[in-house]
C-alpha cells in the first residue's frame, strides 16, 4: 500500500553536556554525548506539548531518530509529552544517516586550534568559504555539508517508502538544514545562509492545502 506524506517535524535535540562545555568533545565520544538533563529537558517537553496540539493518531506516526544519544533521550521526552500513555502505539525506528556531520581530524578543536594543528587544509578551507561557500569542504577524514545532504537525501528514501502519514524526526542541527535542504529542494546557497536550529526546536513541514506545496511552521522559533 503505498500511503503518502501527510506531515514531518523535525526536532533538533535537546541542550547537551557538549552545548554547555565544547571540550566534552574531547573527552567523550560524539555519540554517547548525553543530554543536560535527560529526564525532563525543558526544552524538549516544551516540543512535546507543540506537537501534541497536532492531534495526531499515534498509529498514523513514524518516530525516527539518530543513533547518537542525544537525540535518543530527546525523542523519549518528546514523545511522552506528545503522546501520554499513547506513545506506545508511535512507530519507532532508528538512522545513522541522521547521525551529526562528521568533522573527522578536525572533531572538537576551535577553529584556532584547526589552523594550528592543519594550516594547509585550514587555508584550503578559508579559500573556498571566501568564494563558494562551505557547503562542498570536506573536513580531513570527515564529510562536507554535501556529503550530509547527500545522505539525508538517501534517508528521505526511506520516508517515502514507509506506510506511515506522519514522521517525527529528531535529529541534529546541520543534518535538520541538509533534510528541508533535500526535501523542499532547495540550494547550497540557502544551506550557507540558514543557521543551525536552536537546541529542542520543532519545525513542522505540511503540505498547503489549497496550493499543494510543503510549507514551513515553527512550532518551537528559532
Amino acid at each position: 500500500m503505498n500511503v503518502s506524506v501527510r506531515s514531518i517535524v523535525l526536532v533538533r535535540h535537546a541542550r547537551s553536556t557538549a552545548n554547555a562545555d565544547p571540550t566534552v568533545y574531547r573527552l567523550t565520544p560524539d555519540h554517547v554525548i548525553p543530554l543536560i538533563d535527560p529526564e525532563a529537558d525543558p526544552g524538549a517537553m516544551a516540543a512535546g506539548a507543540k506537537i501534541a496540539t497536532l492531534d495526531l493518531d499515534p498509529a498514523t506516526v513514524c518516530a525516527w531518530s539518530s543513533t547518537y544519544l542525544r537525540c535518543a533521550q530527546t525523542q523519549e521526552i518528546v514523545l511522552h509529552e506528545a503522546f501520554g500513555e499513547r506513545a506506545a502505539g508511535v512507530h519507532r525506528r532508528e538512522s545513522f544517516l541522521l547521525r551529526e556531520q562528521e568533522f573527522g581530524d578536525w572533531d572538537g578543536l576551535t577553529d584556532e586550534e584547526m589552523e594550528a594543528r592543519d594550516p594547509a587544509h585550514w587555508e584550503k578551507r578559508r579559500r573556498m568559504s571566501d568564494l563558494a561557500g562551505r557547503f562542498y569542504f570536506r573536513c580531513p577524514n570527515g564529510e562536507s555539508r554535501a556529503d550530509v545532504a547527500q545522505r539525508l537525501a538517501v534517508f528521505i528514501g526511506k520516508v517515502h517508502r514507509s506506510r506511515f502519514e506522519h514522521h517525527v524526526i529528531f535529529l541534529h542541527g546541520v543534518t535538520q538544514r541538509a533534510f528541508r535542504m533535500a526535501w523542499l529542494n532547495l540550494n547550497p546557497a540557502w544551506f550557507e545562509k540558514e543557521p543551525n536550529p536552536p537546541n529542542a526546536s520543532a519545525l513542522l513541514l505540511r503540505r498547503d492545502g489549497d496550493e499543494g506545496y510543503w510549507e514551513e511552521i515553527w512550532l518551537v522559533p528559532p
